[in-house]
């Protein structure tokens, strides 16, 4: 599979999740401002999870630029990736509806975990199927380590505070955000 067609299809695949995320928000019963204010906490995880799959999409770019090789082991890494990525529509729309709610800020976090595996995975593959290629700088400034630090500590507080979950993803997309405002 040539490299442009792999990354055409990544990109739909990405632009469709986006897109059902917005789409998990029920118009408000009524007119008035105030009746915004219910959506305060959706929107709010809505623009957490939109803005960690827009840097990572960046950084996908990023990691393939110089790649010229797509073998179908990279391939399959890749579409579980992009699987992990597709629970976002609903993780988000359940923490949105159910922030500090135990197993959604749990099942949220589980995939913020993943996700990043995997990504890591992928580039340790690329890596080795493309070898000479320079490893391209990614977004994000938190190293491997300290992103899997700020989710997993999460991970042994959720239990008796559950809101840590967003905690620690605001703080990866906070990073995340002015990581590109100083590019």
């Amino acid at each position: 599979m040539s490299k442009e067609r792999f990354l055409a299809f990544t990109d739909a695949i990405i632009a469709i999740i986006a897109t059902i995320m917005v789409l998990e928000f029920e118009t408000p019963k009524e007119s008035g401002v105030t009746s915004l204010y219910q959506l305060a906490i959706p929107v709010f995880v809505y623009a957490l999870s939109f803005f960690m799959i827009m840097t990572v999409w960046y950084n996908h770019h990023q990691l393939y630029k110089d790649i010229s090789i797509v073998t179908p082991r990279v391939y399959m890494i890749n579409a579980i990736w992009l699987f992990i990525m597709s629970f976002f529509p609903f993780t988000t729309g359940w923490v949105g509806k159910n922030s500090g709610k135990l197993v959604p800020e749990l099942l949220y976090l589980i995939v913020m975990l993943i996700w990043p595996i995997i990504f890591h995975i992928m580039e340790r593959e690329l890596k080795k199927e493309n070898e000479g290629v320079q490893r391209n700088e990614l977004t994000h400034t938190l190293s491997s380590k300290r992103l899997f630090t700020v989710i997993l500590i999460p991970f042994f507080i959720v239990w008796f505070w559950p809101p840590i979950g967003l905690v620690s993803v605001s703080i990866i997309a906070i990073v995340a955000i002015v990581s590109f405002i100083k590019k």
